[in-house]
């Protein structure tokens, strides 16, 4: 737990119809940071499923990037 409130950026996203259910798991994982007091991250459920998400990869760049540089 403590290793996760020490990161400096946590991303999650999925696809509300994900194939393997990630989109369950991702929920879960927030959920799970949210109870050890970890609220500052970014989470989206995207419409879209496990396939052809490339589009999302300059998102999630973007971001940790900001949080990632000194």
């Amino acid at each position: 737990a403590d290793a996760l409130r020490k990161m400096r950026a946590i991303y999650i996203d999925a696809g509300k119809r994900d194939q393997f259910f990630l989109d369950l798991g991702a929920e879960a994982f927030r959920r799970a940071l949210a109870a050890i007091g970890v609220t500052d991250i970014f989470f989206e459920l995207f419409d879209a499923t496990h396939d052809a998400i490339e589009y999302r990869y300059p998102i999630a760049i973007k971001y940790l990037a900001e949080r990632l540089t000194p």
